[in-house]
């Protein structure tokens, strides 16, 4: 998912659960109602850090997307369930060869300037993202997410510069608006779901172009309304909002960076949710007031380590086997997560069309781990070098280390566990520095070309999101055709496939899938938390349905 989920990527339908919880209980001075009654129905919902921008096209973090996405609409979205539903399309047609795709763009939907939205808008808006000759002459950067769309037609030739235009896009009629793919790209309506693909008014970005990163202008249900970096930003209502009376007056996006912090705000009555902090979750099971406000779903959101599998020792297979039978993950998740978690057991979560329900992944078994590192020429330990394990600064993420560190010790192997902030961290995972490191990953879109493609298949290697430097032919040529079959049922047996090579190479230590349990207060209802939300975040959680009741 590239940084968006390396920033911090199952069970859908089965376990969504919409927050809409029983009346508020008599305050015992914990989770406390405001004393005085609000005149405006205020939001207050915490972020943990400060986000880098809020122009779409530039959006690689979970914390931006979430302001993002309450600010603008795209041509399509996911609903709660996680389907993909009209927003700024009414409807769309794909042709029988999975080519062309053609969005029928509603009528009546307006900027928050007051403009109506047209097609106009949305070739600029796709365009931009492609033009990188635009964006270095306005003093920007080329869009992040720009090979996102270079399955259309001349698109990557266009954001190279070695072509100047190209055939891809077009408006054959009057709020219509086409898209000609090279070749069958299956995920693609899905793809168009990110906020990197916002409709973004022209004359608004094209006043300011830098500046519309700070101030915002979109057609969603809330307004920008100003930004107090570090400290605070407000949206108001948008009162026209084409889609549905919009019941929030105020979203106020608190900048909050210590998940204490949080948790005591939240308690104090001064935010209406929060995550739940590492060492907090045997506490507030033990409270009848506080347990009965907890919500969330297992979501699409890996935390795993990664092999560099280019370099020694982790470029034999040996060694990455025994290193994942060496470390009793479920005990991580009893008794570090307190619960918060879900066995990872695959390569690709549930939660779509796709799982491998019959994969046992790596069963906690030393011997197993001892006899694999035999095998690689490591008898009992010997002769294998030190290794380092990177991980961020998060106390859980340091608690787990500490316990795959002793698990490894057991067998033989000495780790050293080294701790970085999160931007020196991504700056040496991504440049392959490291042997040994967090691998982390929220799903962009549901769909197992969003990980076994992006993560896994060798020309996604550094940066687009292949951090483990995984090269295996039949494996790239499985999920290359993958992303390029329509037919549900083909690309399960080829998925399937690619899978069963990743599990026997083992190039990820898999860990577990979390689970975004989230506090929310009882007098807010209608939130309803997603497969695909991290907390605090609630990234796809739809605000414009929330209203307090109290």
């Amino acid at each position: 998912m590239s940084r968006i989920a390396l920033f911090v990527a199952l069970i859908v339908s089965a376990f969504l659960a919409a927050c809409n919880p029983a009346p508020p209980p008599e305050s015992d001075g914990k989770n406390a109602l405001p004393t005085q009654p609000l005149t405006e129905a205020v939001y207050r919902f915490p972020l943990p850090a400060d986000p880098p921008t809020l122009d779409p096209m530039h959006i690689t973090d979970t914390v931006s997307d979430t302001v993002v996405r309450r600010i603008f609409n795209g041509l399509v979205r996911f609903s709660p369930d996680l389907q993909i539903v009209p927003d700024l399309a009414e409807n769309w047609v794909i042709s029988e060869d999975g080519l062309k795709y053609k969005f029928f763009i509603r009528e009546g939907a307006k900027f928050h300037n007051g403009r109506e939205v047209t097609a106009d808008d949305v070739l600029y808006s796709f365009t931009r993202i492609l033009d990188s000759a635009a964006a270095r002459e306005a003093g920007d950067m080329p869009s992040e997410r720009a090979q996102m769309l270079f399955p259309v037609k001349g698109a990557q030739a266009f954001f190279e510069g070695t072509a100047e235009s190209f055939a891809g896009f077009e408006i054959p009629e009057e709020n219509t608006f086409v898209i000609h793919l090279e070749q069958q790209y299956a995920p693609f309506l899905a793809v168009l779901c990110m906020s990197n693909f916002a409709i973004v008014p022209r004359e608004v970005v094209e006043e300011d172009w830098k500046g519309f990163a700070q101030k915002p202008v979109g057609s969603g249900p809330f307004v920008f309304d100003n930004w107090d970096h570090d400290n605070q930003i407000i949206l108001k209502a948008n009162r026209g909002y084409w889609d549905t009376e919009v019941k929030l007056d105020v979203i106020v996006f608190k900048v909050i960076p210590d998940e204490n912090t949080r948790y005591q705000a939240f308690l104090g009555g001064d935010l209406e949710h929060t995550d739940i902090p590492f060492g907090k979750m045997t506490e507030i099971n033990a409270d009848a007031k506080l347990s009965s406000l907890v919500h969330g779903v297992t979501a699409m959101d890996m935390y795993c380590y990664g092999f560099n599998c280019e370099k020694p020792p982790f470029d034999d297979k040996r060694v990455r086997l025994a290193f994942n039978h060496a470390v009793d993950k479920e005990s991580i998740i009893r008794n570090i997560l307190e619960g918060r978690g879900a066995l990872q057991k695959t390569y690709f979560p549930p939660g779509s069309f796709y799982f491998n329900e019959g994969s046992e992944g790596y069963p906690y078994d030393p011997d197993k781990a001892r006899a694999y590192l035999e095998s690689a020429g490591y008898p009992g330990g010997d002769g294998f070098p030190e290794v380092t394990l990177n991980i961020d600064q998060q106390q859980l993420s340091a608690q787990m280390a500490a316990q795959v560190q002793e698990e490894l010790r057991q067998v033989g192997v000495k780790v050293r566990i080294e701790q970085n902030d999160w931007a020196t961290f991504l700056d040496r995972v991504y440049a392959g520095e490291l042997l040994f490191h967090q691998n982390t990953w929220l799903a962009d879109y549901p769909d197992p070309d969003n990980w076994l493609y992006v993560l896994l298949e060798s020309t996604q290697a550094g940066d687009p999101g292949n951090i483990t430097r995984f090269s295996h032919p039949q494996f790239d040529e499985l999920v290359r055709k993958g992303r390029a079959t329509v037919d549900e049922e083909e690309r399960i047996r080829l998925y399937n496939k690619a899978e069963d090579i990743a599990l026997a190479a083992a190039p990820w230590l898999l860990l577990y899938w979390r689970k975004n349990l989230t506090l929310v207060q009882p007098y807010v209802h209608g939130l309803s938390i997603t497969a695909m939300d991290r907390t605090p975040h609630l990234n796809n959680t739809p605000l414009e349905k929330v209203y307090f009741k109290r």
